[in-house]
């Protein structure tokens, strides 16, 4: 099998860019909804007068994730905050939402407002079934690069997110720093906790990394360990909380939330590097509130939206927005670090399958 590697390498200690955003939903001096009746928050303008208007008048937005759910409840709560307008959640695992959606959409009940989701496998097979519809109305105050902007509107990347690892450190017997240190002899059988390969993009996309940069050798051994595998990394990482594992490879939100939550775990950025997934957003055909839904898409993508998943331990789309700041100890370099991987698309389908079968017969997974 053959591999094209993209910014990899070993990164330095860089100190992360930390910025805050001021709420506007509550109609401050120049933020919120305007005389005019259009919504501004941070000096940009997210949404018309008309659109506001139309969207007051629906029942407020469904979205459906296969993002960590705590994240997205945070980050609901932040647009309804700032924006003073309804909305909700359904989360499930990727594979699986991909399902639902497209099995709703063929029925013409498809509950979805907004779709935000992972995997290029996946996001193909909803392009295919044409479950999103284009948008092309993003206000001219909000700026995002042209890499973000997919099929012409048809769906957007929301923003990058990292794939660390992390370990308890109340029952570790030392420091962890790096890939190696999951296969070291310290770790016994059952310490190590993995989410399937076939769950998520994202964790695809880990696969794809580990067996590029960390080669496949690595990834036997870590087989070897016999880890415990999960459908998805938020029961793995309540796992590690408990301290029924030792550390395990998680995706930095999910991290971020147990630690706020008083979990006893630490995140490790490695030093050979780590892969950044992509999560894209795409407007719904079909969905009961479409104004709703477009303030939403444009809250988003503008700074506000950013920075509030920059807290949450994700790159923004901007870079110019900073690197997530993951606590004490954990120095996350630039998105154009050479530390980070950022694999193809292309690439990502073509060996989709074979990483997947090749990690199936390593870690003898039969779902």
């Amino acid at each position: 099998m053959s591999y094209s590697m993209f910014r990899v390498g070993a990164f330095g200690s860089l100190t992360a860019l930390v910025l805050t955003t001021a709420c506007g939903g509550a109609g401050g001096d120049g933020e919120g909804v305007q005389d005019d009746g259009s919504l501004v928050i941070d000096g940009q303008e997210v949404a018309s007068a008309e659109l506001m208007e139309a969207a007051q008048d629906e029942d407020g937005l469904i979205l459906y994730t296969g993002s960590g759910e705590a994240g997205e409840r945070q980050l609901i709560e932040r647009f309804q905050e700032e924006t003073g307008l309804d909305g909700d959640l359904v989360r499930v695992v990727p594979n699986q939402l991909t399902e639902r959606i497209i099995s709703e959409h063929q029925a013409n009940q498809l509950g979805a407002d907004v779709i935000r989701i992972d995997g290029w496998d996946l996001i193909d097979q909803l392009v295919d079934a044409e479950v999103f519809r284009s948008y092309s109305d993003i206000p001219s105050d909000i700026s995002i690069p042209d890499e973000a902007v997919h099929e012409d509107g048809l769906y957007f990347t929301t923003y990058n997110r990292p794939y660390l690892f992390a370990y308890n450190h109340e029952v570790a017997d030392e420091e962890l720093t790096s890939w190696e240190d999951l296969i070291e002899d310290g770790i016994s059988s059952g310490d190590i906790g993995l989410t399937q390969v076939r769950a998520a993009g994202s964790s695809a996309n880990l696969v794809h990394f580990q067996l590029d940069v960390l080669g496949e050798e690595w990834l036997s051994q870590l087989a070897d360990t016999s880890p415990r595998i999960f459908d998805s990394a938020s029961p793995l990482t309540d796992a590690m909380a408990r301290g029924e594992l030792v550390a395990g490879p998680v995706p930095s939100t999910v991290g971020m939330v147990a630690i706020e939550d008083g979990a006893p775990i630490t995140l490790v950025a490695p030093e050979e590097g780590f892969p950044v997934n992509e999560y894209i957003v795409g407007l719904s055909e079909g969905g009961d509130s479409p104004n709703t839904a477009e303030v939403f898409l444009n809250w988003t993508l503008s700074d506000s939206g950013q920075l509030a998943a920059l807290e949450l331990g994700d790159y923004p789309i901007n870079p110019e927005l900073g690197a997530p700041d993951l606590g004490e100890g954990v120095d996350m370099p630039p998105l154009d670090d050479e530390g980070i991987y950022v694999v193809d698309p292309e690439e990502y389908q073509d060996l989709l399958e074979e990483n997947a079968e090749l990690w199936e017969e390593l870690f003898g997974y039969t779902g």
